[in-house]
């Protein structure tokens, strides 16, 4: 089922007046840019993937009716994954019956160290961009090539004259150099955050 259904056949529909519609449009964009993280947050903390499902369908629905209380300063993510733990906590109380559980606590502390997990690699992506970015253009295409999976190194090669052997030593090279970059980085940003 769609968010958008799934939300309107929970909440009813909402006045028609420009707020409304664009508080709604503001939550969707941030739910959907956030919501296959949400979701993994979700299945991280709860240990059968349909627990995980029908979680995050409750979740879905409680922070389209709380959005009103997100504060925009602050991260969706960490936000909307807060609001989660709540759910879960909720579940998780409800089978209490069942002999796998975990402590309230216990879940807290995964949720906390899988939300910092997540920040970071999101850091880690945007340095990635960045370094990605500072390549020459034949750079980047290769890498492009490497990893969007559109075609191939060995066809990639053939189309441009190149040894497939030269491909893979410079592919190496750059995977060493990005990696320096986005530990220099990385690095630079936690000590400026110090």
């Amino acid at each position: 089922m769609a968010l958008e259904t799934m939300i309107w056949d929970q909440t009813g529909a909402f006045d028609e007046s420009e707020g409304s519609r664009e508080c709604y449009e503001e939550f969707l964009g941030l739910f959907t840019h956030h919501r296959d993280r949400i979701y993994a947050h979700i299945f991280a903390l709860v240990p059968h993937e349909a627990d995980a499902e029908d979680i995050f369908q409750r979740c879905s629905i409680l922070l389209w009716r709380k959005f009103q209380e997100f504060d925009a300063e602050r991260s969706f993510l960490s936000w909307a994954c807060g609001v989660a733990v709540f759910e879960i906590r909720n579940f998780l109380q409800s089978k209490r019956r069942s002999r796998l559980t975990f402590q309230p606590e216990l879940i807290e502390q995964l949720s906390a160290d899988r939300l910092a997990e997540e920040e970071l690699e999101s850091d880690r992506m945007e340095a990635l961009r960045g370094c990605i970015d500072q390549l020459p253009a034949s750079e980047r295409d290769l890498v492009k090539v490497a990893y969007e999976g559109t075609i191939t190194v060995k066809d990639y090669a053939a189309e441009n004259q190149l040894s497939l052997q030269v491909l893979y030593n410079k592919l190496a090279k750059l995977r060493r150099l990005l990696l320096a970059c986005v530990e220099r980085k990385m690095s630079r940003e936690a000590h400026y955050e110090a």
